[in-house]
Protein backbone atom coordinates (compact mmCIF):
# COMPACT_ATOMS: atom_id res chain seq x y z
CA UNK A 1 0.00 0.00 0.00
CA UNK A 2 1.49 3.40 -0.94
CA UNK A 3 2.07 5.87 1.88
CA UNK A 4 -0.70 8.52 1.89
CA UNK A 5 0.32 12.05 1.00
CA UNK A 6 0.45 14.02 4.27
CA UNK A 7 -2.51 16.29 4.78
CA UNK A 8 -1.40 19.75 5.90
CA UNK A 9 -3.33 20.63 9.04
CA UNK A 10 -1.72 23.93 9.96
CA UNK A 11 -0.55 27.24 8.56
CA UNK A 12 2.41 28.06 6.28
CA UNK A 13 5.90 27.82 7.64
CA UNK A 14 9.53 28.45 6.81
CA UNK A 15 11.40 27.30 3.76
CA UNK A 16 14.49 25.14 3.36
CA UNK A 17 16.81 23.93 6.10
CA UNK A 18 19.57 26.34 5.12
CA UNK A 19 18.30 29.87 4.50
CA UNK A 20 19.89 32.71 2.59
CA UNK A 21 20.04 35.83 4.77
CA UNK A 22 18.47 37.96 2.05
CA UNK A 23 15.44 35.63 1.84
CA UNK A 24 14.86 35.07 5.55
CA UNK A 25 11.13 34.82 6.20
CA UNK A 26 11.26 33.54 9.77
CA UNK A 27 13.99 35.67 11.36
CA UNK A 28 11.67 36.72 14.19
CA UNK A 29 11.95 33.17 15.55
CA UNK A 30 15.74 33.06 15.34
CA UNK A 31 17.24 36.06 17.19
CA UNK A 32 20.97 36.51 17.54
CA UNK A 33 21.05 37.07 21.30
CA UNK A 34 20.18 34.51 23.93
CA UNK A 35 17.75 35.41 26.73
CA UNK A 36 15.93 33.60 29.52
CA UNK A 37 12.79 32.83 27.51
CA UNK A 38 14.61 31.77 24.33
CA UNK A 39 16.15 28.41 23.49
CA UNK A 40 19.92 28.57 23.09
CA UNK A 41 22.72 26.09 22.35
CA UNK A 42 23.92 24.24 25.44
CA UNK A 43 25.38 20.90 24.65
CA UNK A 44 28.29 18.84 23.38
CA UNK A 45 28.89 20.95 20.26
CA UNK A 46 31.31 23.55 21.64
CA UNK A 47 34.09 23.93 19.08
CA UNK A 48 36.40 25.19 21.84
CA UNK A 49 35.99 22.03 23.91
CA UNK A 50 37.90 18.78 23.49
CA UNK A 51 34.65 17.02 24.39
CA UNK A 52 32.76 18.44 21.40
CA UNK A 53 30.86 16.16 19.06
CA UNK A 54 31.11 16.65 15.29
CA UNK A 55 28.62 19.37 14.29
CA UNK A 56 27.32 17.06 11.56
CA UNK A 57 26.09 14.63 14.21
CA UNK A 58 22.35 14.25 14.57
CA UNK A 59 21.16 13.83 18.15
CA UNK A 60 18.41 11.19 18.07
CA UNK A 61 17.44 10.91 21.74
CA UNK A 62 17.77 12.90 24.97
CA UNK A 63 16.78 11.38 28.30
CA UNK A 64 17.73 11.95 31.91
CA UNK A 65 17.19 10.94 35.48
CA UNK A 66 17.42 14.53 36.71
CA UNK A 67 18.67 17.94 35.58
CA UNK A 68 22.13 16.82 36.71
CA UNK A 69 22.11 13.48 34.92
CA UNK A 70 21.25 13.91 31.23
CA UNK A 71 22.30 11.66 28.33
CA UNK A 72 22.21 12.09 24.55
CA UNK A 73 22.79 9.55 21.78
CA UNK A 74 22.89 9.88 18.03
CA UNK A 75 24.52 9.15 14.69
CA UNK A 76 27.75 7.14 14.35
CA UNK A 77 27.76 6.00 17.96
CA UNK A 78 27.60 9.48 19.46
CA UNK A 79 27.03 9.50 23.23
CA UNK A 80 27.45 12.38 25.68
CA UNK A 81 26.56 13.02 29.32
CA UNK A 82 25.74 16.19 31.27
CA UNK A 83 26.44 16.15 35.02
CA UNK A 84 24.80 19.47 35.81
CA UNK A 85 27.94 21.48 35.02
CA UNK A 86 29.63 20.23 31.84
CA UNK A 87 29.01 17.93 28.90
CA UNK A 88 31.41 15.04 28.32
CA UNK A 89 31.60 12.57 25.46
CA UNK A 90 31.26 8.88 26.25
CA UNK A 91 32.80 6.34 23.88
CA UNK A 92 31.05 3.02 23.19
CA UNK A 93 33.53 2.17 20.42
CA UNK A 94 30.84 1.78 17.76
CA UNK A 95 29.80 3.52 14.56
CA UNK A 96 26.20 2.32 14.88
CA UNK A 97 23.56 5.04 14.91
CA UNK A 98 22.00 5.00 18.37
CA UNK A 99 18.33 5.98 18.28
CA UNK A 100 17.17 5.34 21.84
CA UNK A 101 18.11 5.40 25.51
CA UNK A 102 16.97 3.27 28.44
CA UNK A 103 18.16 4.74 31.74
CA UNK A 104 17.86 2.19 34.52
CA UNK A 105 18.60 2.83 38.19
CA UNK A 106 22.29 1.96 37.93
CA UNK A 107 22.91 1.35 34.23
CA UNK A 108 22.47 2.95 30.82
CA UNK A 109 21.38 1.16 27.64
CA UNK A 110 21.62 2.59 24.10
CA UNK A 111 20.17 0.89 21.03
CA UNK A 112 19.32 1.44 17.39
CA UNK A 113 18.21 -2.02 16.34
CA UNK A 114 17.33 -5.37 17.82
CA UNK A 115 20.53 -7.13 16.83
CA UNK A 116 22.81 -5.42 19.34
CA UNK A 117 22.53 -3.07 22.28
CA UNK A 118 25.22 -1.14 24.12
CA UNK A 119 25.12 -1.00 27.90
CA UNK A 120 27.08 0.62 30.68
CA UNK A 121 26.94 -0.53 34.29
CA UNK A 122 25.72 -4.02 33.37
CA UNK A 123 27.60 -6.97 34.80
CA UNK A 124 29.28 -8.83 31.95
CA UNK A 125 28.42 -12.51 31.66
CA UNK A 126 31.01 -15.13 30.75
CA UNK A 127 32.19 -14.66 27.19
CA UNK A 128 31.03 -11.07 26.96
CA UNK A 129 33.06 -8.41 25.19
CA UNK A 130 35.39 -6.21 27.21
CA UNK A 131 33.96 -2.76 27.92
CA UNK A 132 35.18 0.42 26.26
CA UNK A 133 37.28 2.95 28.12
CA UNK A 134 34.02 4.59 29.25
CA UNK A 135 32.45 1.33 30.38
CA UNK A 136 30.18 0.50 27.43
CA UNK A 137 29.93 -3.06 26.12
CA UNK A 138 27.94 -4.60 23.24
CA UNK A 139 25.33 -7.27 23.92
CA UNK A 140 23.29 -9.41 21.55
CA UNK A 141 19.83 -9.96 23.06
CA UNK A 142 18.34 -13.44 23.01
CA UNK A 143 14.90 -13.98 21.49
CA UNK A 144 12.19 -16.58 21.46
CA UNK A 145 12.85 -18.98 18.59
CA UNK A 146 11.77 -17.49 15.26
CA UNK A 147 11.23 -13.99 16.61
CA UNK A 148 14.56 -12.29 16.03
CA UNK A 149 14.31 -9.39 13.57
CA UNK A 150 17.54 -8.18 12.02
CA UNK A 151 16.04 -5.61 9.63
CA UNK A 152 13.91 -3.75 12.18
CA UNK A 153 14.59 -0.25 13.45
CA UNK A 154 13.80 0.56 17.05
CA UNK A 155 12.25 3.97 16.44
CA UNK A 156 11.07 4.75 19.98
CA UNK A 157 11.28 3.21 23.45
CA UNK A 158 9.81 3.75 26.88
CA UNK A 159 9.92 2.11 30.31
CA UNK A 160 8.34 3.23 33.55
CA UNK A 161 10.80 3.73 36.43
CA UNK A 162 11.44 0.37 38.07
CA UNK A 163 9.51 -1.63 35.47
CA UNK A 164 10.77 -4.94 34.12
CA UNK A 165 10.18 -4.30 30.42
CA UNK A 166 11.39 -1.69 27.96
CA UNK A 167 8.67 -1.22 25.33
CA UNK A 168 9.93 -0.70 21.78
CA UNK A 169 8.13 0.85 18.81
CA UNK A 170 9.53 -0.74 15.67
CA UNK A 171 9.43 -0.45 11.91
CA UNK A 172 10.60 -3.01 9.38
CA UNK A 173 10.65 -3.46 5.63
CA UNK A 174 10.60 -7.23 5.98
CA UNK A 175 8.40 -9.21 3.61
CA UNK A 176 8.79 -12.37 5.67
CA UNK A 177 5.71 -14.29 6.72
CA UNK A 178 7.17 -15.23 10.09
CA UNK A 179 5.53 -14.21 13.34
CA UNK A 180 7.69 -11.12 13.73
CA UNK A 181 7.43 -9.79 10.18
CA UNK A 182 4.88 -7.09 10.96
CA UNK A 183 5.06 -6.83 14.74
CA UNK A 184 5.39 -3.13 15.58
CA UNK A 185 5.55 -3.53 19.36
CA UNK A 186 8.36 -5.39 21.08
CA UNK A 187 9.71 -5.67 24.62
CA UNK A 188 13.24 -5.94 25.99
CA UNK A 189 14.33 -6.76 29.51
CA UNK A 190 17.61 -7.08 31.33
CA UNK A 191 18.36 -10.58 32.59
CA UNK A 192 21.27 -11.55 34.88
CA UNK A 193 22.00 -14.64 32.79
CA UNK A 194 21.76 -13.31 29.21
CA UNK A 195 21.77 -10.28 30.12
CA UNK A 196 19.15 -9.00 27.61
CA UNK A 197 16.07 -10.82 26.37
CA UNK A 198 13.55 -9.62 23.79
CA UNK A 199 10.21 -10.76 22.47
CA UNK A 200 7.26 -9.70 20.37
CA UNK A 201 4.97 -7.87 22.79
CA UNK A 202 1.86 -8.02 20.61
CA UNK A 203 1.27 -10.82 18.11
CA UNK A 204 1.28 -9.95 14.43
CA UNK A 205 -2.30 -11.13 14.01
CA UNK A 206 -3.43 -8.78 16.78
CA UNK A 207 -1.41 -5.87 15.38
CA UNK A 208 -2.92 -6.37 11.94
CA UNK A 209 -6.39 -6.02 13.46
CA UNK A 210 -5.45 -2.99 15.58
CA UNK A 211 -3.07 -1.14 13.21
CA UNK A 212 0.11 -1.55 15.23
CA UNK A 213 2.38 -3.14 12.63
CA UNK A 214 4.60 -0.10 11.94
CA UNK A 215 5.05 2.01 15.06
CA UNK A 216 7.16 5.07 15.83
CA UNK A 217 6.76 6.07 19.48
CA UNK A 218 5.54 4.75 22.82
CA UNK A 219 4.89 6.35 26.22
CA UNK A 220 2.76 5.69 29.27
CA UNK A 221 1.44 7.17 32.47
CA UNK A 222 2.20 3.95 34.37
CA UNK A 223 4.06 0.68 33.92
CA UNK A 224 0.88 -1.18 32.96
CA UNK A 225 -0.85 1.32 30.67
CA UNK A 226 0.70 3.06 27.68
CA UNK A 227 0.06 4.53 24.23
CA UNK A 228 1.83 3.74 20.96
CA UNK A 229 1.58 5.64 17.66
CA UNK A 230 2.70 4.91 14.12
CA UNK A 231 2.26 5.40 10.40
CA UNK A 232 -1.09 6.19 8.77
CA UNK A 233 -2.35 7.76 11.99
CA UNK A 234 -2.14 4.58 14.05
CA UNK A 235 -2.84 4.93 17.77
CA UNK A 236 -3.23 2.00 20.15
CA UNK A 237 -3.59 1.72 23.90
CA UNK A 238 -1.73 -1.10 25.64
CA UNK A 239 -3.06 -2.48 28.92
CA UNK A 240 -1.37 -4.95 31.29
CA UNK A 241 1.93 -3.94 29.73
CA UNK A 242 4.02 -5.70 32.39
CA UNK A 243 2.07 -8.95 32.18
CA UNK A 244 2.82 -12.04 30.10
CA UNK A 245 -0.07 -11.19 27.76
CA UNK A 246 -0.53 -7.44 27.18
CA UNK A 247 -3.71 -6.36 25.38
CA UNK A 248 -4.09 -3.62 22.76
CA UNK A 249 -6.98 -1.63 21.38
CA UNK A 250 -6.94 0.73 18.42
CA UNK A 251 -8.25 4.30 18.66
CA UNK A 252 -9.43 6.68 15.95
CA UNK A 253 -6.85 9.46 15.48
CA UNK A 254 -8.95 11.19 12.80
CA UNK A 255 -5.95 11.35 10.47
CA UNK A 256 -4.00 9.20 8.02
CA UNK A 257 -0.88 11.30 8.58
CA UNK A 258 2.04 9.47 10.16
CA UNK A 259 2.36 10.13 13.89
CA UNK A 260 5.94 10.41 15.14
CA UNK A 261 5.65 11.03 18.88
CA UNK A 262 3.38 10.47 21.86
CA UNK A 263 3.46 11.62 25.49
CA UNK A 264 1.02 10.60 28.21
CA UNK A 265 0.24 13.06 31.01
CA UNK A 266 -2.16 10.72 32.82
CA UNK A 267 -4.54 7.84 32.21
CA UNK A 268 -7.05 10.31 30.77
CA UNK A 269 -4.80 12.75 28.89
CA UNK A 270 -2.13 12.38 26.20
CA UNK A 271 -0.69 14.16 23.16
CA UNK A 272 0.46 12.82 19.78
CA UNK A 273 2.30 14.69 17.01
CA UNK A 274 3.17 13.93 13.41
CA UNK A 275 3.80 15.06 9.87
CA UNK A 276 2.44 18.27 8.33
CA UNK A 277 1.82 19.96 11.69
CA UNK A 278 -0.49 17.22 12.97
CA UNK A 279 -1.33 17.31 16.69
CA UNK A 280 -3.87 15.10 18.44
CA UNK A 281 -5.11 15.31 22.04
CA UNK A 282 -6.63 12.49 24.10
CA UNK A 283 -9.03 13.61 26.82
CA UNK A 284 -10.68 10.37 27.87
CA UNK A 285 -12.98 9.54 24.95
CA UNK A 286 -13.48 5.75 24.73
CA UNK A 287 -12.80 5.57 21.00
CA UNK A 288 -11.02 8.58 19.52
CA UNK A 289 -8.53 11.41 19.94
CA UNK A 290 -9.40 15.07 19.38
CA UNK A 291 -8.18 17.13 16.42
CA UNK A 292 -6.05 20.11 17.49
CA UNK A 293 -6.53 23.14 15.25
CA UNK A 294 -4.63 26.44 15.04
CA UNK A 295 -1.24 24.73 15.25
CA UNK A 296 1.32 27.47 14.42
CA UNK A 297 3.32 25.39 11.92
CA UNK A 298 2.91 22.97 9.03
CA UNK A 299 6.31 21.25 9.24
CA UNK A 300 6.73 17.63 10.29
CA UNK A 301 6.64 17.30 14.07
CA UNK A 302 8.97 14.64 15.45
CA UNK A 303 8.67 14.38 19.23
CA UNK A 304 6.66 15.52 22.25
CA UNK A 305 7.34 15.62 26.00
CA UNK A 306 5.88 17.37 29.00
CA UNK A 307 6.00 17.73 32.76
CA UNK A 308 2.30 18.46 33.30
CA UNK A 309 -0.90 19.06 31.29
CA UNK A 310 0.08 22.75 31.15
CA UNK A 311 3.73 22.30 30.16
CA UNK A 312 4.10 20.35 26.91
CA UNK A 313 6.93 20.69 24.36
CA UNK A 314 6.95 19.64 20.70
CA UNK A 315 9.88 19.72 18.27
CA UNK A 316 9.99 19.40 14.50
CA UNK A 317 11.84 20.02 11.28
CA UNK A 318 13.41 23.37 10.28
CA UNK A 319 14.08 24.45 13.85
CA UNK A 320 10.44 24.49 14.93
CA UNK A 321 9.68 24.26 18.65
CA UNK A 322 6.17 24.58 20.08
CA UNK A 323 5.00 24.96 23.68
CA UNK A 324 1.58 24.34 25.22
CA UNK A 325 0.75 26.25 28.42
CA UNK A 326 -2.64 24.71 29.12
CA UNK A 327 -4.49 27.23 26.96
CA UNK A 328 -2.88 27.09 23.53
CA UNK A 329 0.19 26.37 21.42
CA UNK A 330 2.86 28.98 20.67
CA UNK A 331 6.12 29.02 18.70
CA UNK A 332 9.33 29.24 20.76
CA UNK A 333 12.35 31.22 19.56
CA UNK A 334 15.85 29.81 19.12
CA UNK A 335 18.89 32.09 19.44
CA UNK A 336 22.50 31.75 18.41
CA UNK A 337 22.24 29.37 15.44
CA UNK A 338 22.55 31.93 12.63
CA UNK A 339 20.92 30.92 9.36
CA UNK A 340 20.78 27.23 10.25
CA UNK A 341 17.37 25.59 10.64
CA UNK A 342 18.17 22.15 12.03
CA UNK A 343 15.67 19.33 12.06
CA UNK A 344 14.94 18.69 15.74
CA UNK A 345 14.44 15.05 16.68
CA UNK A 346 14.02 14.74 20.42
CA UNK A 347 12.86 16.53 23.57
CA UNK A 348 12.94 15.71 27.28
CA UNK A 349 12.30 17.79 30.38
CA UNK A 350 13.19 17.20 34.02
CA UNK A 351 10.98 19.99 35.38
CA UNK A 352 8.78 22.87 34.18
CA UNK A 353 10.84 25.41 32.24
CA UNK A 354 13.80 23.06 31.79
CA UNK A 355 13.45 21.33 28.41
CA UNK A 356 16.37 19.73 26.60
CA UNK A 357 16.01 19.57 22.81
CA UNK A 358 18.28 17.86 20.31
CA UNK A 359 18.71 17.56 16.57
CA UNK A 360 21.24 17.92 13.80
CA UNK A 361 24.34 19.50 15.32
CA UNK A 362 22.57 21.08 18.25
CA UNK A 363 21.37 20.63 21.83
CA UNK A 364 19.18 23.43 23.19
CA UNK A 365 17.89 24.61 26.56
CA UNK A 366 16.01 27.70 27.74
CA UNK A 367 18.46 30.53 28.22
CA UNK A 368 21.26 28.11 27.41
CA UNK A 369 21.10 26.92 31.02
CA UNK A 370 20.39 23.51 32.62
Amino acid sequence: MPTPTPEVEAGPDVGPTELDASACTDCEYFPETCSADVLCPNGPFDANSSESLDVRTSIESIRGRSSKDVWVVGALGAIAHFDGVVWKRSDAETQDTLMNLWLRESSEVALGGFGQVYARGVEIVDGGASPSIDGWAPYSPTYVAGQKLTDARVVGVWAAPGSEWLWCAAQTSSTSTTTSATAGLWRLRQRPSTPFEGNVAVATSVCRQNACTQMTSVHGASADELWAVGIEGSIVRVNDAESASPSVRGFNSQTLNALNGVWSASASEAWAVGVAGTIRHYTGDPARWDIVSNVPTSVDLNAVWGTSPSDVWVVGDRGVVLHYDGNGWSRVKIAGIGQDRPDLKTVWSAAPGHPWIGGRGVVLSLGGKP
